[in-house]
């Protein structure tokens, strides 16, 4: 099972989501998934993820980014689920520093 899923609503981000993906694509924990809520988008958003491996993409209706985190969460596989917004972009360790206290306290 993956252990963590990284749900990141999108719409209308042309402009940001590459940044986003790319550092996420350099994280020094490697056991993750990207899940890409688009909120009904009209601009390239689709089209440039769909140019990073292993992001899966749902498609939705514009209902707004809380509605889209919800849609991300019932899909996700993974055990722990890391919210983002796609004008983010993170450190090559982001993910493991995040998740290192939950880990700690599951042992």
């Amino acid at each position: 099972m993956t252990q963590v899923s990284i749900i990141i609503p999108t719409y209308n981000e042309e402009k940001d989501v590459t940044f986003s993906l790319r550092s996420l694509s350099k994280q020094s924990f490697k056991d993750y998934e990207i899940i890409i809520v688009d909120d009904g988008s009209t601009d390239k958003t689709i089209e440039i993820v769909k140019r990073f491996k292993k992001v899966k993409i749902i498609k939705g209706i514009h209902k707004g980014p809380g509605f889209s985190r919800n849609l991300g969460a019932k899909k996700a596989r993974g055990k722990i689920l890391i919210f983002i917004d796609a004008d983010m972009t993170f450190q090559k360790d982001y993910i493991k520093n995040l998740i290192k206290p939950i880990l700690i306290n599951r042992m």
